[in-house]
């Protein structure tokens, strides 16, 4: 009888346990597949180098002149002609908003072209004399000059910063500023003595019209220079950009050329017949184009999601 007992008692533990099995056999447990890696954002900051070039009207502020040892005189008319511009530097993109760099630009030669006249003690041989000091009627326009010669080159290194304005359909537009110093090489300046009222002209005498032609030594000068720019950026992919712009720089005044000898045709070869000339500063408009390349791979990166846990 106990035998029988035990027996049951095991058959009923056994069916227990088996229907405690297919019980949980109903409810699912939870699995998780084996996540991928996950890669950080990557920064947006980081160092690129540049590339533009620009074409730019180039603005004469002006020249004044030495004349003798009491006066001074302005050209009546100071003129540069529109040159190229090639620049190159390297920056580092600080945040998705702001970014620096530093640049050398070089601006392609430009012809120079003026007008002038002699102060009162400069004599223009063979012409009406002032009674007082002996030299032209002041404003005698047989006495103009027509001056020619070229800004040869200037080389501008700037310190820059920008704020990008935001990038909607990989358009950023930008604003920006810089400050720096202009290398400024000009040519000789060459100065023709114009006869445009011969009526001035002393009966029998024997002027004529490169009696006072002079020849001016081309001066270099380091000068203070700054710059305003705006423009919009384009994302080819994501190290290199399109940016285009414009840019508006200012060289601060300076010397342009000095004392006049008179040339090989003049009255008085060799002679000094004029003094030091200082423009009042050029002013660069400038419309330019060109690539930033990022030399990291800043930005080329997504976040890849935790994926989520799966049911089975």
């Amino acid at each position: 009888m106990r035998s029988f007992k035990k027996m049951s008692l095991v058959a009923a533990a056994l069916m227990a346990s088996t229907a405690m099995v297919q019980a949980a056999d109903l409810i699912p447990a939870p699995t998780h597949d084996l996540p991928p890696e996950v890669i950080p954002a990557a920064s947006t900051s980081g160092w690129y180098i540049r590339g533009d070039i620009g074409y730019a009207s180039v603005d004469h502020g002006g020249v004044n002149f030495l004349q003798g040892p009491f006066f001074t005189g302005n050209f009546s008319q100071a003129e540069l002609d529109d040159t190229f511009t090639l620049q190159g530097g390297i920056g580092y993109q600080v945040t998705d908003y702001f970014r620096v760099d530093a640049t050398i630009k070089y601006l392609g030669s430009s012809d120079f072209t003026g007008d002038s006249a002699p102060g009162s003690a400069v004599t223009c041989n063979g012409y009406a004399s002032d009674p007082v000091f002996g030299g032209p009627i002041a404003g005698d326009p047989s006495c103009d000059f027509q001056d020619n010669g070229e800004l040869e080159s200037a080389t501008l290194f700037m310190a820059n910063a920008y704020v990008d304005l935001g990038t909607v359909n990989g358009f950023t537009p930008y604003v920006g500023a810089g400050i720096g110093a202009a290398r400024v090489k000009y040519g000789d300046l060459f100065n023709d003595q114009t006869c445009s009222d011969p009526a001035a002209i002393v009966p029998g005498s024997t002027a004529n019209c490169s009696d006072n032609d002079t020849i001016h030594a081309g001066e270099v000068t380091t000068r203070f220079a700054y710059a305003i720019h705006a423009g919009a950026s384009y994302d080819v992919n994501c190290r290199t950009k399109i940016d285009a712009g414009y840019t508006y720089t200012h060289i601060e005044g300076g010397k342009q050329f000095g004392t006049g000898i008179g040339t090989a045709n003049s009255a008085f070869p060799g002679v000094a017949l004029g003094g030091d000339g200082y423009d009042d500063g050029i002013d660069l408009h400038e419309g330019r184009i060109g690539l930033r390349y990022a030399l990291s791979d800043a930005g080329c990166h997504q976040p890849t999601h935790q994926p989520q846990v799966v049911y089975k």
